[in-house]
């Protein structure tokens, strides 16, 4: 119990992550002059990357919201295959109970033990290459600033 009360008090809450990723993006986006939309974006995106690192917790602010994302898209894609088969109620179960089962499994499975690969410059680096490919320079930097933020605070704190 008493080791379990010492880790949680060793990490930084998500409000200070999500803190230091907007104060972050602030700084970016004032010395790359950026207008105001585009800052609010950077500070947006900044924001949201700087709790991705917390992905490999599972009951972190970033887990729940994949969670939640994931079930909507597995309540999606099982109701376009019962429709798609015309397998009406039944055939919506079985798929979506399919489908969860497996994402669970790969949750299980896969998932990264916390501060392993998820929080170094190699993940970061990759993740923002990827960003970059997908949406272009601005939104890779900001994804970048925010989730080397977190990297930062996690090394200082």
């Amino acid at each position: 119990m008493l080791r379990r009360a010492q880790s949680r008090g060793d990490r930084m809450n998500w409000r200070a992550h999500l803190f230091i990723g907007v104060a972050s993006g602030a700084t970016a986006s004032y010395f790359l002059r950026l207008d105001l939309p585009s800052a609010i974006l950077f500070c947006a995106v900044s924001a949201a990357s700087s709790l991705l690192p917390d992905l490999d917790i599972r009951n972190s602010k970033a887990s729940r919201a994949t969670y939640a994302a994931a079930l909507l898209a597995a309540l999606a894609a099982a109701y376009s295959l019962s429709l798609a088969k015309g397998s009406g109620v039944g055939g919506f179960i079985l798929s979506f109970a399919a489908i969860s089962g497996a994402l669970l499994l790969l949750d299980l499975l896969f998932r990264p033990r916390h501060r392993g690969v998820m929080h170094g410059a190699p993940f970061a680096l990759a993740s923002a290459a990827a960003c970059y490919l997908f949406f272009g320079a601005l939104p890779a930097g900001a994804f970048l600033t925010g989730y080397c933020s977190h990297l930062a605070a996690d090394a200082m704190h």
